[in-house]
């Protein structure tokens, strides 16, 4: 067989290879194995950034007698169908005094009202009107 013997150059040049590949390994290895530290204490700011809440955990409640068809769809068991008969219903008859009342809209059963029951509520007043006027 017809060995041939790395020169000088080449050694040198296999060796650094070899020492960047373990550092490289080394450290790897350090930062993957190190523990995560959550710092409670201190506070993250973030500047321009949007937060917008799941709609499941929105605190605010839908006032029947104010709310847009967008926002009456957010109730369980409210389509698009069901908001625009609300709306025109509420258009047509008044305001509603009670929660009960949507049983007046026509595809709106006790059970759907009983659905959102926690989400609604009739409490807003109309504005009185402005001297004047």
């Amino acid at each position: 067989m017809n060995e041939r013997a790395f020169s000088a150059p080449e050694r040198g040049l296999i060796l650094l290879i070899a020492i960047a590949l373990l550092t490289s390994g080394a450290i790897l290895y350090a930062t993957w194995e190190r523990p995560v530290t959550l710092r409670t204490s201190e506070p993250i700011v973030v500047e321009d950034v949007l937060i917008v809440l799941p709609t499941f955990l929105d605190p605010r409640m839908i006032d029947l007698n104010t709310a847009s068809v967008e926002e009456l769809v957010r109730l369980p068991g409210i389509g698009e169908v069901l908001a625009g008969r609300i709306v025109a219903h509420r258009e047509a008859h008044g305001r509603f005094d009670t929660i009960d009342d949507l049983t007046a809209v026509n595809g709106i059963g006790p059970a759907i009202v009983d659905g959102l029951r926690d989400q609604a509520t009739v409490d807003s007043e109309e504005e009185p009107p402005v001297d004047g006027q």
